[in-house]
């Protein structure tokens, strides 16, 4: 009998040692599996109970969509700083008086009923800004009328000396101003049309969208303009003027505004985000307060919406209206700059914000246990100011001290986001292609036939990945770390010779 595999006992030496050889040669081109990159931990349980006045109606609308409570909660918590911003400032100990406006991020896939949780949220938004809009049609006619009285007036005045002229046309005043435009929330700008909103509209406004990819993946978040983006964000949040200097459009001195922020976008967007280095140089991230809660798909069985939710969304729809109905306190000079009245701590919550300060600042130093995120956590005490100041008008628009209760909201809600902070911190620095690797791995996996060419997954494979440039980084990713091998060039799959063929490695 000849020599072969099947009777080893025939093999000389040689033979039996080439053999070795070639199956020790065949087990190396099989590389070992590692993972793509290093799952996150489960986000921290939210704490509901913070929420304080808004708890109701978060849970309100989480019992109607039953998307995650973090989306919901970071839904009410915008639209009340949104509502609150123009007639409040909070007064921190030793840290002088800050705006209350807040940045929100929820990260969420598609599916998630983002734009239902925002729909109810900004519901009582949506109405103020109808009854604003039916108003700015009568109002508009006036300032027409207006507006041709003082041309005809100014037209009219008699030529004569210099000075009799400026007396007549000082009788005729200033030119009548333009009313504000009804838009209080705007979804997808440039840094020069936020500016323009809030020039021409009201002092203050809100960043709001559901569809974050609009935002970041548009005019405002290009090359060319994520700079001054993330520069008049920043001033925002600052309370800072708004100073513009431009050759075309002039000079823009903008004191007094108020602008807060709800961006709920997809990971493949907050990759983009979080991972800006210069957006996190500039702060920018910093400032902002991020949930990415768990997916609750797959969990969402039918269920008839509890009776009591109509009336604790009416109550917060009321509460709502009624302080964007309320005159916010403006310069005597200019009605368009904001005033807002500041609202300090009383003795126990100034005592509890303290010691929450002296903790943030103690977390970062070296080896703290918030180094890693040292720029969040180096605010993370104003964080809990702001909010707590954001809860204690919603409960009372009247009150006069932000009182213990809200502050030790407002310190577990900023805690709340540090974890988060941390836990996403990592998350920031994993590259795009590996997470297209991921998506298109456990799209593969659940395919019936492991064998696959290039062209079938740019056509039909993940959304992430329709295009031969993305898919064929993530096909490399996954050779790279053993999940998929390269077969034979001109292999026939589906009835034609394919030149980029690969099989799923079990």
């Amino acid at each position: 009998m000849p020599a072969n595999r099947a009777n080893p006992a025939n093999l000389t030496r040689t033979e039996a040692k080439g053999l070795l050889l070639d199956a020790a040669a065949e087990q190396a081109e099989i590389p070992e599996k590692r993972p793509l990159f290093r799952e996150l931990p489960p986000p921290p349980v939210f704490p509901a109970n913070a929420l304080g006045p808004l708890k109701a109606a978060a849970l309100a609308i989480q019992s109607k969509t039953q998307a995650p409570i973090e989306i919901c909660a970071q839904s009410v918590l915008a639209v009340a700083t949104l509502a609150v911003q123009a007639h409040i400032d909070v007064e921190l100990p030793g840290g002088g008086i800050k705006p209350v406006v807040n940045m929100f991020v929820s990260i969420a896939e598609s599916g998630e009923r983002k734009t239902s949780v925002d729909k109810i949220a900004l519901a009582p938004v949506r109405d103020m800004e109808s009854q604003w809009n039916r108003a700015h049609k009568l109002a508009t006619a006036d300032y027409d009328n207006r507006l041709v009285a003082w041309k005809s007036a100014r037209s009219g005045v008699k030529k004569g000396t210099a000075a009799d002229m400026l007396a007549a046309l000082g009788q005729i005043g200033l030119e009548p101003e333009a009313p504000p435009h009804p838009m209080l929330i705007c979804s997808d700008v440039t840094p020069e049309a936020l500016v323009l909103h809030l020039e021409k509209g009201r002092p203050m406004a809100g960043l709001f969208t559901a569809e974050g990819g609009i935002l970041v993946g548009g005019a405002a978040f290009t090359d060319e303009s994520r700079m001054r983006t993330a520069a008049l964000l920043n001033s925002l949040w600052d309370g800072e003027p708004i100073r513009r200097q431009r050759v075309g459009t002039g000079t823009t001195f903008l004191p007094g505004r108020r602008c807060c922020a709800h961006i709920m976008m997809q990971q493949v967007v907050a990759d983009r985000l979080l991972g800006d280095s210069m957006l996190d140089g500039m702060g920018m991230l910093a400032r902002m307060l991020i949930v990415a809660p768990e997916s609750t798909a797959g969990s969402r069985l039918f269920k008839r919406d509890a009776p009591e939710n109509a009336a604790i969304l009416q109550a917060y729809s009321d509460r709502i209206a009624a302080l964007l109905r309320m005159e916010p306190a403006t310069n005597d000079f200019d009605n368009r700059e904001l005033a807002p009245r500041v609202l300090p701590l009383d003795a126990d919550a100034s005592a509890e914000w303290i010691i929450f300060h002296d903790q943030c600042e103690t977390a970062i130093r070296k080896n703290g246990e918030l180094v890693t995120i040292k720029p969040f956590a180096a605010k993370l005490a104003e964080h809990a100011g702001r909010l707590s100041a954001v809860l204690t008008a919603y409960a009372d628009p009247q009150a006069q001290l932000v009182p213990l209760w809200a502050m030790k909201s407002g310190i577990q809600l900023a805690e709340h986001f540090a974890m988060e902070m941390l836990r996403l911190h990592g998350g920031a620095s994993i590259p795009l292609p590996l997470r297209h690797a991921q998506k298109l791995l456990e799209w593969w996996q659940r395919r019936d036939d492991p064998i696959l060419h290039l062209a079938k997954i740019y056509q039909y494979g993940p959304p992430d990945l329709r295009t031969a440039k993305a898919a064929k980084e993530a096909v490399k990713a996954l050779v790279d770390h053993g999940w998929v091998e390269r077969l034979e060039p001109g292999m026939a799959v589906e009835g034609k010779p394919r030149k980029d063929v690969f099989q799923l490695v079990f």
